[in-house]
C-alpha cells in the first residue's frame, strides 16, 4: 500500500471514529434510534463482503489488535435468557436494557479477543434460545431497520427479540401489573459494541497513524 493510499484510508477512520463518537454521544442523551446510525459505521469498519471490504481490513490491522470484549459467557445449561453485552438499570426511575460501557460487572470483564471470534461468537441467547453475536446485532439494525436501507420483511427472530420482549424480564406497574423492560436490547447492544470498539481504536493508536 501507498503512502496516499494509506493516508486517505487513515482519514476515513479518523471520520468513521468520529461518526461513532458523535451517534454515542447522541444515543446516551436518549436518542435511542441513532443506533441505526452506529450499526453503518461499524460495519464500515468492521465487515467484510465478497464486493466490499472493511475499512480495519484495508488497513492491514483488524486480524492483528485484539478487541475489547465485555460479554459474559453464555452458560449451556443455564435456560434463562443471556443478556450478553447489555445489563438492566433504574433510568428515570423504571428499569431498562442499557449498555454499560466501561461499568462492568466481574463476569462481563474478559480478556481482549481476535477478531474472528469478538465478531462471530454468540453473545446473546432469548428467551426461544435464539443465539445472537456482535455481526448479527451490527448487521440487523444496519439492514433491517434502516441503518443503511429499510427491510420491511424483519426475520421472526430480530422481531421477536425487539418487538417481543425477546429477553423475557418483566417489571411492575403501580398497579402491581407486570411490563417488559424499557428499551431495545439490540440498540443497547450496538452502543456497547460501539463502545468496545473504540477502547480497542484507542488502545491500538499507534498502529493507526
Amino acid at each position: 500500500m501507498g503512502d496516499k493510499e494509506r493516508a486517505v484510508l487513515l482519514e476515513n477512520l479518523a471520520e468513521s471514529t468520529q461518526f461513532l463518537i458523535s451517534s454515542a454521544n447522541s444515543f446516551d442523551r436518549g436518542y435511542e434510534a441513532e443506533a441505526k446510525r452506529l450499526a453503518v459505521a461499524l460495519r464500515v469498519l468492521l465487515h467484510d463482503t465478497p464486493q466490499s471490504h472493511s475499512l480495519l481490513g484495508l488497513l492491514g490491522v483488524k486480524d492483528q489488535i485484539r478487541f475489547t470484549n465485555t460479554a459474559a459467557e453464555i452458560e449451556p445449561d443455564n435456560l434463562l435468557p443471556t443478556l450478553g453485552l447489555v445489563t438492566m438499570l433504574p433510568v428515570g426511575g423504571s428499569p431498562r436494557y442499557v449498555a454499560p460501557l466501561g461499568n462492568l460487572p466481574p463476569p462481563s470483564i474478559r480478556l481482549p479477543a481476535k477478531f474472528a471470534v469478538w465478531w462471530n461468537n454468540d453473545v446473546t441467547k432469548d428467551k426461544s434460545g435464539n443465539l445472537w453475536s456482535r455481526k448479527s446485532f451490527v448487521l440487523s439494525l444496519a439492514n433491517k431497520e434502516g441503518g443503511a436501507h429499510v427491510d420491511p420483511s424483519l426475520n421472526d427472530k430480530y422481531e421477536a427479540l425487539v418487538r417481543r420482549n425477546g429477553l423475557a424480564w418483566l417489571t411492575n406497574n403501580p398497579d402491581g401489573s407486570l411490563r417488559p423492560l424499557e428499551g431495545r436490547p439490540a440498540a443497547a447492544s450496538v452502543r456497547q459494541i460501539t463502545y468496545e470498539v473504540l477502547d480497542t481504536l484507542q488502545r491500538y493508536s499507534s498502529l493507526l497513524t
